[in-house]
């Protein structure tokens, strides 16, 4: 009789020990999905290790060729939050969005923040095919996406995505709210810094043998630039006519540095600075990190505070 009343009460004990170490019962760590660096920077620096961020793009992968896997797919719809960019090389992210919106809940940079129509500046490499999209005023325009490229920016997109981490698990509020200020007070430095160097400088212009995705930055502080091609180009080879004009343009301003952007070869950059005795410097715009400085746990902070030097050498 013993042993049985002692099988029954180990029976009780065993099912409510299960039951309370069963996954249902714990409170659920967050399952966040980022598409790029810029994104995924910005949610792990908010949620610490407080939940999950996956970040879609391979580290120091091609980001304008990026196509989502099957498993991509599904691991965005199991996801609590899916963080993107938005704007020409996330149309695949609006078309998968159009069968399971109700189902999740998203998170796009371009969507928090004042857009910019895309510039195609004097000399520049024109894309051999345009595609365009209609505003609300009937115009054909097609926005910059890189939003993030702005300190300005940051502040504003790093609020709001707190914001929507805290809606998802207000338990934790004041630890989300925390990191977000701590993050944000360094975009707000530098801000100042990058205003400081751009104030006190006599040359407001910057000369880019590359990709230019800086449109949000050079404007919010006033600055010029020329460029080999647009942000978002697929263009790889450059006319002779192009070179000619930024390698006058260097010679006119007396340019002291020819910049290239992160990741990027340097050939063009190269000629350029060659032609007229200026040196190549690079000028992260965060859009990708190298494996190195991931595993360093490199922010964009930081690799935005590494363009101070190179960005006083270019004005001064």
């Amino acid at each position: 009789m013993f042993f049985k009343k002692l099988k029954s009460v180990l029976a009780i004990t065993s099912g409510l020990m299960i039951l309370a170490w069963s996954p249902e019962v714990l409170s659920k760590e967050l399952n966040i999905i980022a598409t790029n660096f810029p994104q995924y920077d910005f949610v792990k620096n908010i949620i610490k290790d407080k939940g999950n961020v996956t970040m879609l793009l391979k580290i120091g992968a091609e980001a304008h060729s990026y196509e989502p896997t099957p498993k991509d797919l599904i691991a965005i719809e199991n996801s609590d939050l899916f963080v993107f960019n938005g704007g020409e090389n996330d149309e695949w992210i609006e078309n998968f969005l159009k069968d399971n919106l109700d189902k999740l809940n998203t998170f796009a940079f371009t969507r928090e923040v004042s857009l910019r129509d895309e510039e195609e500046v004097e000399g520049m490499q024109p894309e051999a095919e345009e595609k365009e999209h209609e505003h609300e005023d009937g115009e054909e325009h097609e926005f910059d996406e890189h939003v993030w490229t702005s300190p300005k920016n940051d502040v504003v997109i790093l609020n709001k995505l707190c914001q929507a981490i805290v809606k998802l698990d207000p338990e934790n509020k004041e630890f989300y709210e925390k990191n977000a200020a701590e993050y944000i007070s360094r975009f707000n430095g530098l801000d100042k810094k990058y205003s400081e160097i751009i104030s006190g400088s006599k040359n407001k212009t910057l000369i880019f043998g590359d990709r230019f995705p800086l449109l949000y930055f050079v404007k919010d502080y006033g600055l010029n630039y020329y460029a080999a091609f647009k942000g978002c180009s697929n263009e790889t080879e450059v006319s002779a006519s192009t070179i000619k004009f930024l390698i006058d343009k260097a010679e006119q301003l007396k340019s002291p540095v020819i910049f290239k952007i992160e990741l990027s070869s340097d050939n063009i950059a190269s000629t350029i600075a060659e032609s007229v005795g200026a040196k190549v410097m690079t000028f992260n715009t965060g859009h990708n990190i190298t494996v190195e400085e991931f595993k360093a746990n490199r922010t964009m902070a930081d690799l935005f505070n590494d363009n101070l030097p190179a960005l006083k050498a270019a004005l001064n």
